[in-house]
């Protein structure tokens, strides 16, 4: 059965965005019942916490706006300085020679 998993998704992953994966892997997961996961994963590679938030997406069936892959607010946070002198100390690490 992992064989077949696989083929169907080296066919399908270059065409599918992180979403779509998802939902493709959680899809099929749930169409081998016990065991699923971790066979579409293995056949995959794809993680197993990757595909139980497909299964989650899933169940929810919330649907995204045109064009969207994520959900609003879903991207990585902006760094922030919150520690004082911290670009002291950063010129201090790349010194090969030891000087400050």
């Amino acid at each position: 059965m992992e064989e077949i998993i696989a083929r169907k998704f080296y066919v399908l992953k270059d065409e599918l965005n992180e979403r779509q994966r998802r939902l493709w892997a959680a899809s099929e997961t749930l169409s081998l019942g016990y065991g699923g996961i971790t066979q579409v994963s293995e056949a995959t590679g794809l993680s197993r916490t990757t595909i139980t938030l497909g299964l989650k997406e899933l169940h929810a069936g919330e649907r995204l706006a045109e064009g969207r892959v994520r959900c609003e607010g879903g991207r990585s946070k902006k760094i922030r300085r919150t520690t004082a002198g911290l670009g002291s100390h950063v010129g201090r690490v790349g010194r090969a020679d030891g000087q400050r």
